[in-house]
């Protein structure tokens, strides 16, 4: 097993995906990584080693410690019945054998008991709507991996820890389920496995395919025909003279900008009805299953001169300082013009920023573009 969370190999159609291509066969999640993948790596392989010395922030290390309470306060509730633990393992990988195919994951503890119960634990770390382990398709692959694994065991109850939430789901499994749900996972990847391949040769029938809130975790997403049709027609009812466009062929420039007029109209709706429903969270409208979560707010320092003196006192000296400050130049340019005549404030700005670039230290990053 590799040593890191993120070098683990990752079954074409793994567990935690099976929810998504449930939803849409032709579903196929984008490579790379994220700032909340890469914080969920790190609590996880903090809860393995139980030590959270690496972690990087002060809700990293919260949410630690919330999944050990979850955790240890769920399996006091076996032991206090009188069972004993056989094995306690972590980390561990299920192979789970389906109908014609296969899929393999890693699921974060297994407990053993020694009534031939088990429990299978998952931690989550992020604020998404987790699913019921009954009804949740990660859930039911490892459930179907532990009792293959390990034959003596007749129940596994399934629990998913969400501390951001605060929440802990449960369900109990028993091994005459298994048919079941073999089944259902074996159904969901040959469909998978049937639909996907045809991304590569361009023949995705729309039919085929299902837009669902999911689509945004999706590689194809930009190029899905379901998707694009049933966003031209939410465009269209804003905008009914829109053209129809044909996504056969979306190498094409002129079908492009067909859609990149519709991706406009599409966009700023989506970017206000975002806005109305926040302003809806926070005066305390309560939705489904939405929470209004704070994005943190944008601090400044106010006081340059008192700043300094307070990095002085902690040792810092000013050039250490400029080095951690981004400075505007089109503020400073501004600045250096402040006494100029009038009419003539340009060119001395202009003159300004000749010199900085002559000095070498102005530095361009890659620009950016848009289409008008």
């Amino acid at each position: 097993m590799p040593d890191s969370h993120s070098d683990r190999d990752h079954a074409e159609f793994s567990p935690s995906s099976l929810k998504y291509v449930a939803g849409c066969p032709g579903y196929e999640g984008r490579s790379g990584t994220s700032a909340a993948a890469e914080k969920g790596t790190r609590i996880h392989e903090a809860l393995e080693i139980e030590d959270p010395s690496n972690l990087e922030s002060e809700e990293e290390v919260d949410i630690y410690n919330q999944i050990m309470v979850q955790e240890s306060g769920f399996l006091k509730e076996f032991t206090d019945q009188g069972v004993t633990v056989l094995e306690d393992l972590k980390e561990i990988q299920l192979n789970v054998e389906l109908t014609g195919t296969e899929t393999w994951g890693t699921c974060d503890r297994l407990s053993i008991f020694d009534n031939q119960t088990a429990v299978l634990g998952d931690y989550k770390t992020g604020i998404s709507v987790i699913d019921s382990p009954d009804i949740n398709r990660q859930a039911q692959a490892y459930t179907v991996g532990a009792f293959q694994k390990y034959p003596d065991i007749t129940e596994i109850t399934f629990v998913f820890y969400v501390p951001v939430r605060n929440e802990v789901l449960s369900h109990k499994f028993h091994r005459d389920d298994l048919p079941g749900l073999v089944a259902q996972l074996s159904k969901i990847i040959k469909d998978g496995e049937k639909i996907r391949p045809r991304w590569k040769l361009g023949e995705q029938d729309p039919s085929d395919l299902f837009p669902t809130v999911n689509c945004r975790f999706c590689k194809h997403e930009e190029t899905c025909p379901a998707l694009g049709y049933l966003v031209i027609s939410v465009a269209k009812k804003i905008n009914p003279d829109l053209p129809e466009v044909d996504f056969d062929n979306t190498d094409n420039p002129e079908i492009v900008e067909q859609l990149w007029v519709i991706a406009k109209i599409v966009s700023n709706w989506s970017q206000r009805l975002k806005k109305r429903a926040i302003e809806m969270a926070q005066e305390g409208v309560e939705f489904p299953t939405l929470k209004l979560k704070s994005m943190g707010s944008p601090r400044k320092i106010s006081n340059n001169e008192a700043m300094l003196k307070v990095a002085e006192s902690y040792g810092m000296s000013l050039e250490t300082i400029l080095g951690l400050a981004s400075i505007p130049l089109g503020k400073l340019s501004k600045e250096a013009a402040a006494n100029a005549e009038k009419g003539s404030k340009k060119k001395i700005s202009d003159e300004f920023l000749d010199d900085l670039k002559s000095q070498g230290i102005i530095e361009t990053s890659n620009p950016r573009f848009t289409l008008g």
